[in-house]
């Protein structure tokens, strides 16, 4: 079962940011790479390509908070298919089963 996670994803301004799961609707904030948001009402739109990018600052800090390996950047083209992150980063912890 996975716990709670310290942050969360927001569309803004064209890419994907992690800002801290406490907040709500209305509230100000930042996100991890810094800057400042106010949490919609409404959902934010969806991106016409089904994901909004990534932003990688966001990223990097997400992963470190969650002490996940950082993936490596920039990926080349066509690297967009499912992968765990043991096939690409050899170095990578195998995750333990739970019960």
């Amino acid at each position: 079962m996975m716990g709670v996670r310290a942050y969360r994803w927001l569309p803004h301004e064209g890419l994907r940011h992690a800002i801290p799961a406490a907040l709500v609707a209305r509230d100000d904030g930042r996100t991890l790479c810094g800057l400042e948001v106010t949490v919609p009402h409404e959902p934010p739109p969806r991106s016409p390509h089904g994901c909004w990018p990534t932003c990688r600052c966001c990223d990097v800090a997400w992963r470190e908070s969650e002490g996940i390996r950082v993936f490596p950047w920039p990926r080349a083209a066509g690297e967009s298919e499912p992968a765990t992150a043991r096939t690409r980063l050899p170095s990578a912890p195998t995750p333990k089963a739970t019960a």
